[in-house]
């Protein structure tokens, strides 16, 4: 999966990222100047609070379609994504279900990708993450494996060392119906208030930027996301 960008799409949504940032920022002065009177009446508080968190919601969807764009401050080095998925092993137990497992199997002598580590990190939270929520109500089974890999055949030969991390679950799989819409900006089938429909828009931009590939499979009873990213060429 690659996201093509243009240096005016990227300013353009830099731009009107500031902008917006702005008027959300008036909103929520504005709001909690209101919210400070104590003569409000109860319905005037709940409205209030409705607009509060409307602003809030909208300066996260701003930041996500941000991420889609080229990062202006890359901050390129050796990075151990195996290092990186143990640290986020509590976060990931606070969002599973209370019946779903969830096992991580990292290979010894993992070689270190060359990355950006806090967009690399977005990437394969956001990847879990879907893994998590697809077996919430389950009793399900979630793998995360790393693994040394080889470029595919449709991809340059340097650099020779490439990293996979796969996500394999058991819930319920991506109907046929909506597979070729995943990537889609602002697609989503969560019913959850802060869904964006951002999400794998983002890893996929995440993923082309580091010249890596992001591909699935998904059936009923069985999903997996595979991210790929390179490491650097004199390790080859």
């Amino acid at each position: 999966m690659q996201i093509e960008h243009s240096e005016f799409q990227d300013q353009l949504v830099r731009g009107l990222a500031h902008r917006m940032n702005n008027i959300l920022t008036l909103f929520h002065g504005y709001v909690g100047l209101l919210l400070d009177n104590k003569n409000l009446d109860r319905g005037t508080v709940d409205g209030l609070g409705r607009i509060q968190d409307g602003a809030k919601a909208a300066c996260h969807l701003i930041d996500r379609a941000h991420a889609i764009v080229r990062p202006t401050n890359v901050v390129w080095r050796e990075v151990q994504l195996g290092d990186f998925v143990r640290m986020l092993r509590p976060t990931f137990d606070s969002l599973r279900g209370p019946n779903t497992r969830l096992v991580i199997d990292v290979a010894e002598g993992l070689p270190p990708v060359w990355a950006d580590a806090t967009r690399v990190k977005s990437a394969v939270f956001e990847i879990v993450r879907n893994a998590l929520d697809a077996t919430f109500a389950t009793a399900g089974n979630i793998t995360i494996d790393l693994r040394p890999e080889v470029p595919p055949p449709s991809f340059p030969a340097e650099p020779a060392s490439w990293v996979a991390v796969r996500v394999t679950d058991d819930g319920p799989g991506i109907p046929a119906d909506i597979r070729n819409r995943i990537f889609q900006p602002f697609f989503s089938t969560k019913r959850k208030p802060a869904a964006t429909g951002l999400g794998l828009t983002v890893t996929a931009g995440i993923v082309s930027q580091h010249r890596g590939l992001l591909r699935y499979e998904s059936q009923p009873g069985h999903t997996v996301f595979e991210l790929l990213l390179p490491c650097r060429p004199e390790q080859a």
